[in-house]
């Protein structure tokens, strides 16, 4: 019992301080109002690779861009789309104003450096082709360009249409990583530009060497090379894009264990920037706490499981061995009073404290990018079954990092 007071104390506490930090981050914001001094030329890069579904309505929702037609650039690269994603494209660009290159499948990175290349307006845009964009989206992101630090922007994304527990779940997930990323903005320690329209300056990514061909996640791994290079990284809350999101376990096993063996490898990649002085803030709070807080959800997740499975097997032990025992147990209506004294105050007051405060991220959360709190019956699994999920996620892709699975996109 002293053992377990202890491992959940520490966690507890870390948890805690982590958490508070984060909060007092966020009062310290202040919120720049935007002006657009003038709208630079921009080429917006779509790859896409059996995109039948999506990618009609997301080349026209980026061709309906507030933006001045004439400094737009917007080319849809088909990646050796095996569906009717080029049929589609070909039939679209006939209708519209907007460039087409059909190539063979080598992969997203491949298919945005072949615009890079080549590419001569001031800035460069990269829009998953399962993505859609508001008409304002691209100019609220403008005004970050101005610092000559910034070498990219990203936006708010949001989940379209969560149906299924899993969607649900990955929204409210969403929208707790815009929050985060606002912080770590604030903080200048921000170190990724999703797919979902990422704007970047296109000399500084053309210097930096453009995208990574063979890492599995050229979003992340790009983002932490502009920081090694020194340059910043800023999110536009108000600039709001939408994206679809895996519906089964099976997709989103393979998209999180994915993602994540690309976090392991972008940060043993760049293993130097750990807890050195040049890099500030990212060196010594934001590359720490991605590796404590990695450790800390599989140690709370396993530390609870292991605690479940033994009570689990004290009930069937003691149901096996007493008469009536299970029903007795399983059935009785225990009174609130009775859960309150039967609980070891010493372990759980830290753990309500904790619990109080994921509450209150969450509803800042929420109040950040001002949507209503919805699907009230999934809040409990985005505590409980979430965690989980992400600590299997995180097991799997150091397993497949360990064995030197082959990469997957």
């Amino acid at each position: 019992m002293l053992l377990t007071g202890v491992i959940v104390s520490i966690i507890v506490f870390i948890s805690l301080y982590i958490t508070i930090v984060w909060i007092s981050f966020l009062y310290l914001y202040e919120k720049k109002p935007v002006e657009i001094k003038n709208y630079p030329k921009i080429t917006i890069a779509i790859p896409a690779f059996n995109e039948e579904k999506a990618i009609e309505k997301t080349i026209l929702t980026a061709l309906k861009l507030e933006y001045p037609k004439n400094k737009l650039n917007i080319v849809v690269i088909d990646d050796g789309s095996t569906d009717n994603t080029k049929k589609i494209v070909q039939s679209l660009s006939k209708k519209h104003n907007f460039k087409f290159i059909s190539k063979k499948n080598e992969g997203k990175a491949k298919a945005l450096n072949i615009v890079l290349e080549k590419c001569k307006t001031n800035l460069f845009a990269c829009l998953d082709a399962d993505s859609y964009v508001e008409p304002d989206s691209l100019k609220r992101m403008l005004h970050h360009f101005d610092n000559p630090k910034v070498a990219a922007t990203i936006t708010a994304i949001h989940v379209i249409e969560p149906k299924n527990l899993y969607e649900k779940l990955q929204r409210m997930e969403y929208l707790l990583a815009i929050m985060t990323r606002k912080l770590m903005a604030f903080i200048n320690t921000l170190s990724v530009t999703p797919g979902v329209l990422s704007v970047y300056k296109t000399k500084i990514l053309q210097k930096v060497g453009g995208f990574d061909n063979e890492t599995l996640t050229e979003d992340f791994e790009i983002a932490m090379r502009l920081k090694f290079y020194g340059y910043d990284i800023e999110i536009e809350t108000s600039a709001k894009t939408y994206t679809y999101v895996p519906n089964n376990f099976k997709k989103l096993w393979r998209q999180r264990v994915r993602w994540y063996r690309g976090f392991v490898e972008s940060h043993r990649k760049y293993h130097k920037m750990f807890l050195n002085k040049k890099y500030g803030r990212l060196a010594y709070f934001q590359m720490p706490l991605n590796i404590i807080g990695i450790l800390l959800l599989v140690a709370a997740v396993a530390f609870v499981s292991y605690g479940n499975i033994i009570n689990i097997y004290h009930l069937i032990r003691r149901s096996m061995l007493i008469k009536g025992f299970f029903f007795s147990h399983i059935f009785s209506f225990i009174k609130p009073k009775d859960i309150i004294l039967t609980q070891n105050i010493k372990i759980m007051f830290p753990v309500w404290i904790a619990l109080f405060l994921g509450i209150l991220i969450f509803y800042l959360a929420h109040t950040e990018v001002k949507e209503k709190i919805k699907f009230p019956f999934t809040i409990w699994a985005f505590f409980i079954l979430l965690p989980i999920l992400t600590a299997l996620h995180w097991l799997g892709a150091i397993f497949e990092e360990l064995l030197k699975a082959k990469k997957k996109w």
